[in-house]
């Protein structure tokens, strides 16, 4: 199998390629013409654009400098010219030029007399440059220059400015901002009548793919791959690859192997047809080769596209590729040989601060150390992995991606429920309008009888509709509340409960399942999904009727148990642990024990004080953290002593300042 020798892609996770920050394609014919007395010479900035067409970025670099050293070049050429040149060398992977651009990109901005949407383009190209640096931080100041430049009219700049801004907060981990910024992007889509965007599409599905929303992802990234292909004239080659990938991408996250193969041999026929490197799209077929049990085809993949790395590539290409062998590896049982991979690949993604690829790679790699018996070294990774997963990932920052997750179902079905309400009210009136003709034509004498029966029709119909719209509310609203693979409550249910006024005593519990990713990638993603509602239905086995049980996302559960104090805590969760032991998972006729980690705090956690709900999760959290670290399988419990200390306070620093006492087992 032939590689293409340069590495051109966006990273997410240990796939390639998944989100996009839209900038325009360079539409141009594949060769510039020549003047002639007929056709006029072409502008600087089409010249520009028919050289970026051919890939020939060394010429562009110097037409562009020749270009923009003319000290008579207007304002407006100059910022056309720029924001060609621009998207060429974001193409190329150039950053050299940055430090020379921002001044002269700034200068034009900031000139009134120039058409808003010319600048806030101009400001779009340097905001994709500082993304490819990273310089993330820079990047989010420039997409709120451009927020202001546009005001609150609804424009299409504007719609692409907030889709790149929820594709740089995925980049960072921030995906409750990426939610909120993609979800206004979506609604301003709507409010412009424009048909679906493919790259806010594409930028939706990268971001459920990272947050483990896998059929989220495929309906967007479905959605955005029927949008691009309706479009004319059709987008740029590498635009509809990414989207391709991406949908690729979706299903092979999702362990649909049967799609994925399709969309990822797609992907790849696509690229080479169009001459464009298919580098991702490889890596993202040897992902689906090692996760339908094909390692030994994945390393073989892996391992080629590792030696065309040079040590000057981006360290997050380099980090993934490591991480992907190293995964491959442990897979092929060669656990000691995975352990240096690994390892480089933590490495690079430190030197790159790319957060959420790292918190991707610490459960690979501790269990990895565990298993070599190198206790010591998994333990400092499981407190790194801590600290990092607390600084990144916040009960508040949790909470609110649910509920923005649960804003955009509830619209989205109830805007379905209105589609088909008024399809059915369309149908209705067509049907009386015929059942109208029928009874003119016929004699007078049964004109009354016909009016009454399609009266007494139309009531019936009527009434028919008002109870199909009431039981579709309350089945929207029951399943609102309730996460459909467990049976227990989601996040929205506990958010509910939380905003309600507190009851008098209350304990809550959290449960984290032990070794959950290794069960996964051991056994497969159904035995996972059976090890979940088993837990699910262990808790259901041992919580009183008005005990609130929640799904809390992914393997972490969180039971609320009323009207109990601190002191039933520890005989609560022996119970949990005991029903756990005595009914493991079946699988292939053989046991598999399903452990979990719990921890306890009262509610509230200080007594005389109002219940914290955000302090009580952090201190329960703290708590699993504290029996994972004492071997699982065991519970933690926190009581509040004398007041609450400082507000955000880190539950370890309460404990030295003894604000909290530890009950263990």
């Amino acid at each position: 199998m032939k590689f293409p020798t340069r590495l051109r892609a966006a990273l997410c996770g240990a796939l390639l390629g998944a989100l996009c920050l839209a900038p325009a394609a360079l539409a141009t014919p594949a060769a510039a013409p020549a003047a002639t007395a007929e056709a006029p010479a072409l502008s600087g900035a089409e010249q520009l654009r028919a050289l970026l067409a051919e890939r020939r970025f060394d010429e562009a670099n110097a037409l562009a400098e020749t270009l923009l050293a003319d000290p008579g070049l207007a304002p407006a050429s100059e910022t056309e010219i720029l924001t060609v040149w621009m998207k060429g060398l974001f193409m190329a992977g150039n950053l050299t030029k940055i430090p020379q651009l921002e001044p002269r990109v700034q200068a034009l901005a900031a000139r009134d007399e120039l058409p808003a949407e010319a600048r806030a383009s101009l400001l779009h190209q340097l905001m994709s440059l500082y993304t490819r640096v990273p310089r993330f931080a820079d990047a989010l100041v420039v997409l709120g220059q451009i927020e202001t430049l546009l005001g609150d009219t609804p424009s299409r700049p504007l719609l692409d400015a907030l889709s790149a801004k929820g594709a740089v907060h995925a980049m960072q981990g921030q995906n409750a901002e990426a939610i909120e910024a993609l979800h206004r992007a979506e609604k301003l889509g709507q409010a412009l009548g424009l048909p679906e965007d493919p790259n806010l599409m594409r930028n939706l599905a990268g971001l459920f793919i990272g947050l483990g929303e896998f059929e989220r992802a495929i309906d967007y990234a479905k959605r955005g791959e029927a949008a691009q292909r309706a479009q004319d004239p059709p987008p740029a080659p590498p635009v509809r690859k990414g989207m391709l990938s991406v949908l690729a991408t979706a299903y092979i996250s999702a362990k649909d192997f049967e799609q994925g193969k399709r969309w990822s041999e797609t992907a790849i026929a696509f690229g080479r047809e169009h001459g464009l490197p298919v580098t991702a799209e490889l890596n993202n077929y040897a992902t689906l080769l090692r996760d339908s049990g094909r390692q030994a085809e994945a390393l073989a993949i892996y391992r080629e596209l590792t030696s065309q790395v040079a040590p000057t590539d981006a360290p997050e290409i380099r980090g993934v590729l490591e991480k992907n062998i190293g995964e491959t590896l442990v897979a092929l049982g060669r656990r000691a040989e995975a352990a240096g991979h690994l390892q480089a690949a933590r490495e690079l993604y430190e030197t790159a601060d790319v957060r959420p690829k790292r918190l991707e790679l610490y459960p690979v790699l501790i269990d990895n150390l565990e298993a070599l018996g190198r206790h010591a070294d998994a333990l400092a990774a499981l407190r790194e992995f801590k600290a990092l997963s607390d600084e990144t990932i916040t009960a508040e920052s949790q909470t609110r991606i649910g509920q923005l997750e649960n804003a955009i179902d509830l619209e989205r079905k109830e805007k379905a429920l209105a589609e088909a309400q008024a399809a059915n009210e369309l149908q209705r009136a067509a049907n009386e309008a015929l059942q109208a003709e029928k009874a003119r034509a016929r004699a007078i004498n049964l004109a009354l009888a016909a009016s009454l029966v399609a009266l007494a029709a139309v009531l019936a119909l009527l009434w028919r509709t008002y109870r199909l719209r009431t039981r579709a509310h309350r089945t929207i609203e029951r399943q609102s509340r309730e996460d459909a693979l467990t049976g227990l409550g989601n996040r929205r249910s506990l958010l509910e409960a939380m905003a309600e006024p507190a009851t008098a005593g209350g304990l809550l519990v959290m449960a984290d399942l032990d070794h959950f990713k290794a069960i996964n990638d051991q056994h497969g993603h159904d035995t996972g999904d059976r090890a979940l509602r088993l837990f699910a239905d262990a808790l259901r086995a041992v919580a009183r009727n008005d005990d609130l049980m929640v799904r809390w996302g992914g393997e972490e559960f969180v039971w609320v148990c009323r009207n109990t104090d601190a002191s039933k805590g520890p005989q609560l969760c022996d119970r949990l642990l005991r029903q756990l032991r005595e009914n493991p998972l079946d699988v292939d006729g053989k046991p598999l024990p399903v452990t979990a980690s719990l921890g306890f705090v009262p509610l509230p956690v200080w007594p005389g004080t109002a219940t914290d709900w955000d302090a009580a999760l952090r201190i329960a959290d703290y708590a699993v953290y504290c029996s994972k670290d004492a071997g699982r399988a065991a519970w933690t419990g926190f009581v509040g002593e004398g007041g609450p200390g400082e507000a955000g306070a880190a539950p370890a620093v309460l404990e030295q300042q003894g604000k909290l006492r530890r009950v263990g087992a």
